[in-house]
């Protein structure tokens, strides 16, 4: 039984639709922010943290306090709150920074809700490009608004033409030697597009990629996809789960539609 079915359907509406306007409101501290400028800074890792990040989330913590008091926040900004809640936020407030430092359009906000650890609402949300992709639990998947369905590809199609979005190589080394994993994955699959943002998720939420996969992911890069996925009639598959030391669990992830899913979860095996 899904632990989601306790949930009665009309919080689950009111969990989305309060998820949207925190996300438009999100949406309009970034492009405000953009304008004014930001302050660029380095984490120990050495990636990118603007003033931005630190905003934008501390704005969207303040709403969940706001409106669900009782309720715990996970942010990569910022510690954990109220982490014994069964409802958990979930927030990645700029992902791709390093995007948005150069100002590419490609980088997004990520807002997730979970309830005790299985995902119940999610939106990426991509400012420059006027891109929401939604979901909820028995509710669907949208697009701007516009409900999404995802129709499977034929296996005989799997033929090197599919669309597959990956990271970089940079991302199978950071944390554990699996660059040959990247390497096998992208000659089976010459077709791919690389995106170091949630705009790779959204794609195949959307349809406009086939799938996507991730790799070396706190929980807040991916918290809200699962939920579009499987709302959008797609699949996720968790295909590797590792501790860094420095950051906590962190995971490699398969989504988008069924079939090719399959597929490339199969190199994943092959490679252990």
């Amino acid at each position: 039984m899904d632990i989601r079915n306790e949930i009665p359907a009309h919080d689950i509406e009111r969990f989305h639709n309060k998820a949207q306007e925190f996300s438009s409101s999100a949406r309009t501290l970034i492009l405000s922010l953009l304008t004014d400028g930001f302050e660029v800074k380095r984490k120990p890792d050495n990636s990118f943290v603007t003033s931005v990040d630190l905003r934008v989330e501390d704005h969207l913590r303040g709403l969940i306090h706001l409106h669900f008091p009782e309720h715990g926040v996970i942010g990569e900004e910022y510690p954990p709150e109220n982490p014994q809640a069964a409802y958990q936020w979930i927030m990645d407030p700029i992902d791709g920074t390093e995007d948005f430092v150069q100002h590419l359009p490609t980088f997004g906000s990520i807002l997730a809700l979970h309830y005790r650890g299985e995902p119940v609402v999610g939106i990426i949300d991509h400012p420059l490009l006027d891109i929401r992709v939604s979901a909820a639990f028995g509710l669907g998947a949208h697009y701007n608004g516009r409900r999404v369905t995802l129709t499977d590809l034929d296996p005989s199609a799997i033929d090197g033409t599919e669309r597959v979005m990956l990271p970089a190589r940079a991302n199978f080394i950071k944390y554990r030697d699996d660059g040959r994993l990247f390497d096998a994955l992208t000659r089976a699959h010459p077709n791919h597009r690389i995106y170091r943002s949630c705009f790779a998720h959204a794609c195949a939420v959307t349809g406009q990629a086939d799938a996507t996969i991730e790799y070396g992911d706190p929980i807040w890069d991916f918290a809200a996809s699962r939920i579009l996925i499987e709302e959008a009639g797609g699949k996720f598959t968790v295909v590797r789960t590792w501790n860094v030391p420095s950051l906590g669990w962190v995971y490699g992830s398969v989504f988008g539609k069924p079939t090719l899913v399959d597929r490339l979860v199969k190199h994943f095996k092959k490679e252990r």
